[in-house]
């Protein structure tokens, strides 16, 4: 032991050894913060929202009509609540894609949205909230993200986890292909999408 104490170099080695044993317990800290606790669901912007198929049909059934009337050359625009969108995000990220994502919710606000639900990361689900809004005016949406909430884990220890869960959002998005131009006009509990040709 006194060679930790004594030699320049045990000295050295033991300060490595402490930095080391300090990163690891800061990694296992942050790890079990990831895990319990979390942001919670995003706050409705309307109605309570619920996620079903029958929702994510009426979602898919307004916007083929739009896309039918914009294909004819003719401008559209649907309204969609809470329910529809969340119930549409589910399915799609649960069937569609190979996103980690679960237990989707979208929550609708003065020109703004709220995202949350869980990504599995390592095997481990952790709870996500995300706030932002999205473009629609390319071949596939984008997301423009303000802020990323993840598990119990302080904000200024979370960049490796928020970029897991941007490129995870990312990846969602990329798959879908848009044949228009759509504008979101964003009110409490409500979307109204209108189309160009």
């Amino acid at each position: 032991m006194s060679f930790f104490f004594t030699n320049p170099f045990g000295m050295i080695l033991g300060i490595l050894m402490g930095i080391i044993s300090l990163g690891v317990l800061f990694i296992l800290i942050i790890s079990v913060l990831a895990v319990v606790g979390g942001p919670g669901q995003c706050t409705a912007g309307g109605p309570a929202i619920s996620i079903t198929q029958a929702n994510s049909d009426a979602f898919q059934q307004k916007w083929d009509a739009m896309d039918d009337t914009l294909d004819g050359g003719s401008p559209a625009s649907i309204d969609l609540d809470e329910s529809e969108v969340s119930s549409r995000a589910d399915r799609y990220l649960t069937d569609e894609t190979d996103a980690p994502f679960g237990d989707v919710r979208v929550c609708l606000h003065d020109g703004s949205g709220e995202g949350s639900g869980t990504i599995s990361i390592l095997g481990i689900d952790v709870e996500v909230k995300v706030k932002g809004n999205m473009e629609m005016t390319g071949g596939s949406p984008v997301a423009t993200i303000d802020d990323i909430e993840v598990g119990s884990v302080p904000g200024f220890a979370t960049d490796v986890i928020e970029g897991i869960v941007e490129d995870a959002i990312e990846e969602g998005l990329n798959d879908i292909e848009l044949n228009h131009d759509y504008q979101a006009t964003l009110t409490e509990g409500n979307a109204k999408i209108d189309g160009t040709p």
